[in-house]
């Protein structure tokens, strides 16, 4: 660390070493939703680390406070002459409601001050959904709060809702430790902040967007905006110029490594544009630095410090990647042989493996620059992973053989062996009790010895999946990436769009017909065509369709997801009309499509 940055030890409830001027706590909960009591079962690194989550409200700089540890992400305020910008409003609305309270406790003053703006620095859900603490549609349209966002947010939105959310939604369960009991054998802490607080998220759409850079004054407050593609591409960062003050968003995810890639699944996260983002925030040369995760950091000379480290640490991995790959390495020996940070960057209090690590964002600059692809030509067509599971665990001896290998590894500690050996059991027989068996309880034994957040909560969220404990578990996707606030702040054509994903193809070889939405109170009619297995959606057309439905906007929000089961009823009580075609040819339109089990995706048990 560099000398003119000390740590400084401060010593109230929950406490941890931190780097830069001792923080101004303005407020102290007294509690800490990540768990920080010691345990066999938790690395030590991992349980310090909670230890910087205390809940408290610190305030950074003359306007400027940041709600640290009351749900996965900061909420930073800015108090301005006439009014508050709310910048980040974390996943939950209880979460949000619960800062603002301890806001106001402050000084209340605040209380009396209108939120001005709201400020959303990227798509992810701990950003906005807890956004109706602060405005509802009728102060949107009053003028009174204004949202402001990068102009391709709604992209990603769409995107994900849409298309990806029940999978989305899965990962990202399994990667917070959505589904585990916290605690000392369950979740600890997830790794960007204490615990993802799950209820639905709430969403508005923002009313002020921008590409590259935008300079406004937002009640009284001067501030510089910048496209900051990082972690997300819609990323924003905002400088105040006239306090000293960084707002860095989630290009610095907080104090650990960053998550090159995520593990609950993303579009490629450029490493490359991240790291020139960073060198484009050191030009501040700002005095204060406040994260959307984590606390903040306050001394010109620790500001710099931990930019230049971060920065360090995403190039690293990114060049070393590239060198190796030059060498034709594959994405697993990418992570056999660049497996940490050099230890200059590995020792720093801002980089311990607790969220992203080395080994898993290497492999993902491989797949990013070249592709799935290993170059081995032996793996583009390979054997069914059953029936090569099974011809290799002939090989071994039969699978009673392999079962006996697999306990004698778990009861010897080497349980990534175990866990593989089980593996190829599960895939030949995904009922087989005593593979499953053991390859839960190996699972459990690397969560529980792992630094590393997201794979513990995979560790242990894939070993209660083994022992049947989400079999029943009700599922309809993800409240939080296609909540209804988020089907309501998009156009009705993406909405529609997101039929084509759910065609099955089997059921639909031979059809071709189209079916007609036409929204009443919208005046507005979309047409879906299948195409032998292909769905088309026309807006506004002048095609004739075998079968047209009548309903308004709020029917359709209703029915969204359970629109094939819950036609019929609709159909029966008028909230539906059928103004073309027959019953039969609704029926046999909606055939098409594939039914949702409402459980969720099998991951570690197939």
């Amino acid at each position: 660390m560099n000398r003119c940055c000390p740590e400084i030890s401060r010593r109230p409830a929950f406490d941890a070493p931190h780097v830069g001027e001792p923080l101004d706590v303005v407020f102290d909960a007294g509690v800490n939703l990540a768990h920080t009591i010691a345990a066999p079962t938790v690395p030590l690194k991992l349980t310090e680390h909670s230890r910087r989550m205390a809940q408290r409200i610190y305030r950074v700089a003359e306007r400027v406070y940041c709600a640290v540890g009351y749900a996965l992400a900061n909420i930073i305020f800015v108090v301005g002459d006439d009014g508050i910008v709310v910048v980040d409003a974390t996943e939950a609305v209880s979460s949000a409601q619960r800062i603002y309270e301890d806001f106001c406790a402050i000084d209340p003053r605040h209380r009396e001050l209108p939120v001005k703006a709201i400020v959303y620095t990227h798509n992810h859900t701990d950003h906005t959904g807890g956004v109706r603490a602060f405005a509802d549609e009728a102060a949107l349209e009053s003028g009174r709060v204004e949202i402001i966002a990068h102009r391709s947010l709604m992209d990603v939105v769409v995107n994900n809702a849409n298309l990806v959310a029940p999978i989305l939604g899965t990962r990202t369960a399994y990667s917070f430790g959505a589904l585990l009991q916290p605690g000392a054998t369950g979740k600890v802490n997830a790794g960007i902040g204490p615990v993802l607080v799950v209820e639905p998220a709430s969403f508005l759409a923002p009313t002020r967007v921008f590409d590259d850079r935008l300079d406004v004054t937002l009640a009284g407050v001067r501030f510089e905006f910048f496209h900051a593609p990082s972690e997300a591409d819609d990323e924003i960062v905002m400088w105040l110029p006239d306090l000293g003050v960084l707002l860095s968003a989630e290009v610095i995810q907080g104090e650990c490594l960053a998550n090159v890639h995520t593990l609950r699944g993303t579009r490629y996260r450029d490493p490359v544009r991240w790291y020139q983002t960073i060198d484009m925030m050191r030009e501040f040369e700002a005095t204060h630095m406040v994260p959307a995760h984590g606390r903040p950091v306050s001394g010109a000379c620790a500001v710099a410090d931990v930019l230049s480290v971060y920065r360090d640490a995403i190039q690293f991995i990114h060049d070393q990647a590239i060198r190796h790959m030059n060498l034709g390495m594959s994405p697993d020996e990418l992570a056999e042989t660049i497996p940490c940070l050099p230890a200059h960057l590995a020792e720093h209090p801002w980089l311990g493996e607790y969220y992203g690590t080395v080994k898993h964002s290497v492999r993902q600059i491989y797949s990013g620059q070249l592709g799935w692809f290993n170059g081995d030509p032996a793996t583009l067509d390979p054997l069914p992973r059953s029936e090569r599971a099974r011809r290799t665990v002939e090989l071994m001896g039969g699978p009673k053989a392999v079962l006996v290998a697999a306990q004698t590894a778990l009861d010897g500690g080497d349980w990534r062996w175990a866990a593989e050996l089980a593996s190829l059991l599960v895939h030949i027989d995904s009922s087989d009790g005593a593979a499953r068996r053991v390859k839960a309880a190996a699972l459990r034994e690397l969560g529980y010895r792992t630094e590393n957040t997201n794979w513990r909560n995979w560790y242990l969220s894939a070993a209660n999946e083994l022992e049947h404990a989400y079999d029943q578990l009700p599922f309809k996707g993800s409240s939080a990436f296609a909540s209804p606030d988020v089907l309501r702040a998009q156009p009705l054509r993406n909405l529609f769009q997101g039929f084509s994903v759910r065609v099955d193809p089997s059921r639909c070889a031979n059809v071709q017909m189209m079916l007609a939405f036409r929204i009443a109170d919208r005046n507005e009619t979309y047409t879906l065509e299948v195409r032998r297995g292909v769905l088309r959606v026309h807006e506004h057309t002048s095609l004739t369709a075998d079968v047209q439905l009548a309903l308004d906007c709020e029917t359709l929000y209703a029915l969204l997801g359970e629109l094939s089961t819950r036609l019929p009823a609709s159909l029966a009580d008028g909230s539906v009309r059928l103004e073309r075609g027959t019953p039969v040819l609704v029926q046999a339109f909606f055939d098409c499509f594939e039914r949702p089990t409402g459980r969720m995706p099998v991951l570690a048990a197939r």
